[in-house]
């Protein structure tokens, strides 16, 4: 779920450094004039003005459904502390020990090893381009790529299909419902939640099949393993850090670019 939202969270780290920047530049900022614009306070009806003779402002569009947002914010302040604490040093840990180019083929194989998941996404949604992309870039990373060490189906301009079960449920017409904030995940829906738990549930069926034709003994190490590594690989390619965005409003900026791109992923399917 998370790598669904790092381009919001870039977004939000622009915002915020913007935020800071005028704020600590006085070159940026305009030298006050006297001049202040009338203010209406009064809720306007919609179509009506605000005493100023131009129509008040539709802001009914910023509205996002969080009917838990006391548990939501907690959850969200967990998950920070929870990123500082213990992510992140691991994280570091983690980048520290083992070299690049073994982290690299880490991230290959694992990206090589969703695009079975996106396959089926991909067609369950009837989406056959998407679907044959994947396949491809399976085909061609498991072979000429050393079984997904090397990526290069990227180096021939076939780009991964990013999409889950949240988002084929979005298409067979299941409504986002609640924001949710999840631990650890971070921000989500109801829909998005079962989504994740139609994700895990593909992801352990893949793995077995891959133990068995791996005849891997140790199966529990090798899982705990396997689980540490993708969530290392997952949290060290997102940029965004916690209470760093510049704003105030962090919690209700991050709700609502997280809920608008979901309804721009699932329309775009």
């Amino acid at each position: 779920m998370t790598y669904r939202i790092t381009l919001l969270l870039c977004l939000c780290l622009t915002l915020g450094a913007c935020a800071t920047i005028s704020k600590k530049d006085p070159s940026l900022t305009l030298a006050p004039t006297g001049f202040k614009a009338p203010v209406s306070r009064v809720p306007a009806i919609p179509g009506e003005t605000n005493g100023t003779g131009a129509p008040e402002a539709d802001l009914g569009f910023l509205d996002v459904d969080d009917p838990w947002q006391p548990f939501n914010r907690s959850m969200y302040e967990f998950n920070a502390r929870f990123d500082r604490a213990v992510y992140l040093p691991a994280v570091k840990g983690y980048e520290t020990v083992v070299p690049y180019p073994a982290r690299k083929g880490a991230s290959n194989v694992i990206d090589n090893l969703n695009e079975v998941p996106a396959i089926l996404n991909c067609s369950l949604q009837g989406r056959g381009k998407p679907a044959l992309r994947s396949f491809i870039r399976l085909a061609l990373n498991s072979t000429f790529g050393f079984l997904g060490l090397l990526d290069v189906a990227s180096g021939w301009g076939i780009r991964r299909v990013e999409t889950g079960v949240g988002d084929t449920l979005g298409v067979w017409g299941m409504e986002q419902g609640p924001y949710l904030v999840l631990p650890f995940l971070g921000p989500s829906n109801l829909r998005d939640a079962a989504g994740e738990a139609g994700d895990f549930a593909l992801l352990w069926l893949e793995m077995k099949y891959v133990y068995d034709l791996l005849d891997v003994r140790n199966r529990r190490t090798t899982a705990y393993a396997e689980f540490a590594v993708r969530a290392l690989t997952l949290r060290a390619n997102i940029p965004f850090r916690y209470h760093q965005t510049g704003s105030p409003f962090e919690y209700e900026l991050i709700r609502f670019l997280y809920t608008k791109k979901r309804e721009l992923d699932v329309d775009k399917e």
